[in-house]
């Protein structure tokens, strides 16, 4: 009776110590930026390589927004009123760029740099208005993770052809900006970095490689280095080992596309693609950097509603993600920017990250062989198939259901004995309904009406 009651003691020592870490993590995020009065910043990748760590080793889900152009289209007042917001919302992360095209001048009538757009040139004030904001987003516990040169997609950006600037200014001059941005933002600890912009490297890769050498080189190691490919393809796609790559993009759209863009539909769904990066050998942690915008433009221009905005972020973490980024039309912060910032995705990543970071999300790894949901699960490549991962101590299983359907749950594969089962509602943030299941066999279980659900299934003795 005695070993027998110090083992319970042990289990409860360890539920409570799980009960305050998990605390813990909530009390940092939504009521303050320091532990025991220290930043959070800089990150660290976890000991498994799969995720981000905090200073004080708590994970840290990558939950950011796209405001691409905050430096040029923003005075430093208004971006801070908008990442004050995107915190409120749930935001711990910024994506944005130095600049985007060219020709872009602030808000101050500062151009990036001297002469016809020269390298080795840097405008030292434009630059000083962009460490301004970086250092006040790190007032405020938000990651900036910022590129510089942008490819662009379509033309629009610094690289791409032999007239644009990445390949015009040379080999030596991208190397000499990749060490002045090294050593200009150092000093900053809540900085990481991504190279190329919407396009793989093409013609520009020799150039691309001198810029990032001189970045790695110059820049503190912690400040970690991605690279943004285009649609499909994969920092570790296309620069796999390279020493200074430190963390992956991930980047696609979805199959099913109208018949007038037919070329998409060779396009993978990102659980698609999550899944094959999860499983390379060059582990290292993965996002979701980029994909489908919401916004009141059509379809056909890439354009997205709040429940592909869901499923698309749900798809990420379960498929073994250490989190995404949300877009929208406010990227570029046209006038109506503070009438867009209020729109539902948004405020839907904001529940996301809530529910994830009430639980121990960093445990779960994607089921992808079927073994805790048996069927029901939906078919491979279309809309409405069910990720579903599992904690390492087969406690926790956790399944994202894009559409309303049934599924095959085999308690024998989870442990415990008892199982309390959540339905949440990815559009509200709420709980709808929970209900105990006390059997290890396999098990029907079936969603209310609504567009999507996420299933939680915790196991105890």
């Amino acid at each position: 009776m005695e070993n027998k009651s110090s083992l319970t003691n042990i289990k409860e020592i360890k539920m409570n110590l799980n009960m305050k870490y998990l605390v813990l993590v909530i009390i940092l995020v939504y009521f303050g930026q320091t532990v025991n009065g220290q930043s959070i910043f800089p990150l660290k990748i976890s000991e498994n390589k799969r995720f981000f760590v905090t200073q004080q080793e708590i994970p840290f889900l990558y939950t950011a927004d796209t405001g691409w152009k905050i430096f040029t289209n923003l005075t430093t007042a208004e971006a801070v009123e908008f990442m004050k917001f995107r915190k409120a919302q749930g935001f711990n992360t910024i994506q944005t760029m130095i600049v985007m095209t060219p020709e872009d001048i602030n808000r101050y009538g500062q151009k990036p740099f001297l002469g016809d757009v020269d390298f080795s040139r840097p405008n030292e004030a434009y630059h000083d208005h962009v460490y301004e904001i970086i250092a006040k987003a790190d007032s405020l516990g938000l990651l900036i993770v910022m590129s510089q040169p942008w490819l662009g997609c379509c033309g629009e950006g610094f690289g791409t052809m032999p007239e644009k600037p990445i390949q015009k200014n040379g080999i030596t001059k991208n190397r000499i900006y990749g060490q002045y941005l090294g050593k200009k933002f150092a000093g900053l600890k809540n900085l990481l970095w991504i190279i190329g912009g919407d396009n793989d490297p093409k013609g520009d890769r020799e150039f691309l490689l001198s810029f990032a050498e001189g970045l790695y080189e110059s820049a503190p190691k912690h400040q970690f280095i991605t690279y943004h490919a285009s649609s499909t393809h994969s920092s570790t796609d296309l620069f796999q080992y390279a020493p200074w790559l430190g963390f992956s993009f991930i980047y696609t759209y979805w199959r099913e596309k109208p018949n007038s863009w037919a070329v998409h539909d060779l396009v993978p769904h990102v659980y698609e693609v999550a899944l094959r990066e999860w499983t390379k050998s060059d582990i290292m942690p993965f996002v979701l950097g980029e994909s489908q915008y919401e916004g009141t433009g059509s379809i056909d221009n890439d354009m997205g509603n709040p429940q592909i905005i869901r499923r698309q972020a749900y798809w990420t973490v379960l498929c073994g993600g250490a989190g995404s980024a949300y877009g929208s039309d406010l990227w570029n912060f046209p006038p109506t920017w503070r009438e867009i910032i209020q729109y539902k995705g948004a405020n839907q990543m904001g529940y996301m990250r809530k529910f994830f970071e009430q639980i121990p999300w960093w445990t779960l790894e994607p089921d992808f062989s079927h073994s805790c949901v048996v069927s029901g699960f939906g078919e491979w490549s279309t809309n409405n198939y069910v990720t579903t991962a599992v904690s390492h101590d087969k406690k926790l299983m956790v399944s994202y259901l894009p559409e309303i359907q049934s599924l095959s749950v085999d308690f024998g594969f989870l442990s415990g004995d008892i199982f309390k089962c959540t339905w949440f509602n990815p559009r509200t943030g709420e709980t709808d309904k929970v209900f105990t299941i006390k059997t290890k066999s396999v098990q029907r279980i079936s969603p209310v009406n609504g567009e999507d659900w996420v299933l939680m299934v915790q196991g105890s003795n």
